[in-house]
């Protein structure tokens, strides 16, 4: 498993490949993520699980929703909080958080943790959502790269994990170009939390 902490400090992401910046770090929320506010796919209490250094969550506030979050990189969200207020950033692990979210936020997340964690993370989104809460979701899909995520893994993980698949596609994420790779593409899906029988979704 890739040591973010350690990349954001200035450590490899991937052995063999100097630092260069961070990568997605773009001073902007991802286009994808502005394009699905514009769209109506956020409402009421937001999870922002991966968030990075914030720029997601900053645009998401702005917009005047209640956001949460959450990095497991303390560096990622000590940047972050210099990027803006109104958000409550959290060092830790999304796993933590049971029935609370209307909409979980998951930006290049998936693909960062080991194949064998993926489904255990997709389930663990699921458990931090409300009955009816919206999934918004980005994952690299370039094959044969470390953080390869096939389409079959991908629909197996969420649906198996409680989440009811409403549209899945591609498009790609913005990088700073560090790299010399301007974008890459993504799986861009679109999901509901299927119902346990427990809360609904709280705010239209």
């Amino acid at each position: 498993m890739v040591d973010f902490e350690e990349f954001y400090r200035g450590g490899e992401l991937v052995e063999g490949m100097p630092h260069a910046g961070v990568p997605w770090d773009i001073g902007a929320p991802q286009p994808v993520v502005v394009d699905w506010e514009a769209a109506g796919r956020f409402r009421g209490h937001v999870l922002d699980a991966g968030c990075g250094t914030g720029d997601n969550a900053v645009f998401l506030a702005s917009r005047g929703f209640r956001v949460t979050a959450v990095d497991i990189a303390p560096t990622a969200i000590e940047t972050a909080r210099t990027r803006g207020d109104g958000v409550d950033w959290v060092v830790g692990d999304s796993a933590a958080f049971t029935g609370q979210f209307d909409t979980v936020l998951a930006s290049a997340l998936i693909h960062c943790v080991p194949p064998d964690q993926r489904p255990g993370l997709a389930a663990a989104l699921r458990n931090a959502a409300v009955d009816g809460a919206l999934l918004n979701l980005t994952s690299l899909a370039v094959e044969e790269s470390p953080f390869d995520v096939t389409e079959t893994e991908l629909r197996t993980a969420l649906e198996e994990g409680g989440w009811e698949i409403t549209k899945f596609g591609r498009d790609v994420i913005s990088l700073t170009g560090v790299y010399d790779m301007p974008e890459l593409p993504v799986w861009v899906v679109e999901a509901t939390a299927a119902s346990r029988g427990g809360g609904a979704a709280t705010t239209p």
